[in-house]
């Protein structure tokens, strides 16, 4: 067990962090001399965010991540799974209710290059530059505040998270600009960790003064030409299920489809 028990079962711990408003930590359980599970906590809040990866050894985990959220005094535990994953009769059994899904959408491409995207002649999109950080750090704020997932994105995070993010590529990162205004962005990488092939659009926002003009779908489709020139010709995104600002229809327009559906499960403390 984790932090005790038989002498032949051992806990690792490792703290490790890098954004000044998170701390977060992860634990490897050892059995007999080789390694049966993983897991990491992250603490925001009052928000304990779990990820595990240990078949038939998932109890440890659970009673670490719940004793860590009481000692920090968060509200609750939180933790993903793919829909219909065993581990969450596990989590029924302990008390956890499902609380929100999302989809993973994919569109694939065929060698002809997408249709290119109309963009009003008043906006200007370019790529990202360093300058750009500022702006683009309130923003993500600013349209995503009623996001039940987003925790506010502050500069150190946004260096961690955004510009460390592992293929970042500023010519992948396009800007919407009316005069000296940032307006809409879509943030663009060559492959989701773990799933090389698969182009993905890390994130596409636009602020609510410029919604309903098409520039949404118009900032999409020119990330679909980047991705494709880059030699993709699969690409995805996740969203929320319960999405109320038309995304779902937005996407479902350009040619996605939903592949997959993951659980986020709570428990209340």
């Amino acid at each position: 067990r984790l932090g005790g028990g038989p002498r032949r079962d051992r806990a690792l711990l490792v703290r490790h962090g890098g954004d000044d408003d998170q701390e977060s930590a992860l634990r490897v359980l050892e059995h007999e001399g080789r390694i049966v599970g993983y897991g990491d906590i992250s603490i925001e809040d009052d928000d304990l965010a779990l990820d595990v990866a240990a078949p038939g050894h998932w109890q440890p985990f659970f009673d670490w991540a719940e004793e860590e959220a009481r000692a920090a005094g968060a509200r609750k535990v939180r933790l993903f799974t793919p829909a219909g994953h065993e581990l969450e009769r596990l989590l029924e059994r302990k008390g956890y209710r499902l609380w929100r899904s999302s989809y993973t959408m994919e569109a694939k491409l065929s060698d002809v290059p997408p249709e290119a995207a109309h963009i009003s002649p008043d906006i200007d999109v370019r790529f990202y530059e360093s300058g750009d950080a500022e702006q683009l750090r309130i923003a993500l704020n600013e349209v995503f505040s009623e996001d039940p997932f987003h925790h506010e994105v502050s500069p150190s995070r946004f260096r961690e998270f955004y510009l460390r993010a592992r293929g970042f590529d500023p010519s992948l990162w396009l800007l919407a600009w009316d005069g000296a205004e940032l307006v809409g962005f879509v943030l663009a990488f060559v492959e989701r960790v773990g799933e090389p092939g698969l182009g993905w659009i890390n994130v596409l926002g636009v602020r609510k003064r410029w919604r309903r003009r098409g520039l949404g779908g118009a900032l999409l489709r020119a990330a679909f030409c980047d991705l494709h020139a880059r030699g993709l010709r699969r690409i995805g995104l996740g969203v929320d299920a319960e999405n109320e600002s038309g995304a779902l229809r937005l996407y479902e327009r350009v040619g996605m489809s939903i592949v997959r559906q993951g659980n986020n499960w709570v428990l209340s403390l």
